[in-house]
């Protein structure tokens, strides 16, 4: 008996939607929707700043290190360099922070983090796409602040529009809620 495939993953310490296919039929449409960019895929994050313009796209190259084990920004003329390729829009402002919704075009390893963190606006508890960046606000939190919030694709054997929305976890809420109390309130001086 063969095992389910993950058509559509999420990094680990995300949370959100993943795709399994249960057959080797319903395995292959999957992918081919997923490499011809058809299906939806919007996130939600919380980043350090607030990225300006308050919306826009975000085109790189990237390559996977198999070295660090990490995603890196590269060039054209690298082999294993692959177009990324994001639309994103601030959805509420906080202070020294912002809850942005990324519509993935592509979908490349790590890319939002990336993709965010090479612009000055690293994901709140982000560990290994930082950049150096020392954001003007201290916010703990235990993981990179990303959710995989909702997927629109067609089912792999009737062609039906499918859309499914992941709630957003405990963590991530109570974050939210956190940050918009701190809005509230005059900035402590150090």
């Amino acid at each position: 008996k063969r095992a389910p495939f993950i058509v559509h993953r999420i990094d680990r310490d995300t949370t959100g939607l993943v795709v399994v296919a249960k057959t080797e039929r319903a395995q292959d449409a999957l992918k081919e929707q997923f490499l011809a960019r058809e299906p939806a895929r919007i996130y939600l994050a919380v980043v350090h700043g607030c990225p300006e313009p308050a919306s826009g796209n975000w085109q790189d190259v990237l390559a996977w290190d198999r070295a660090s084990m990490l995603q890196r920004v590269s060039d054209e003329d690298d082999e294993f360099a692959r177009d990324a390729e994001c639309n994103y829009r601030t959805v509420e402002k906080f202070r020294g922070a912002a809850l942005i919704e990324v519509r993935l075009v592509t979908g490349k390893r790590n890319q939002i983090r990336v993709q965010a963190g090479v612009r000055g606006h690293p994901l709140v508890g982000e560990k290994k796409y930082t950049y150096d960046h020392k954001p003007a606000v201290d916010i703990p939190f235990g993981r990179q602040a990303l959710h995989a919030y909702q997927l629109e694709f067609r089912h792999p054997t009737d062609n039906r529009a499918l859309t499914f929305e992941a709630p957003l976890p405990q963590d991530f809420d109570l974050l939210l809620k956190r940050l918009r109390l701190e809005r509230g309130r005059p900035a402590r001086s150090g």
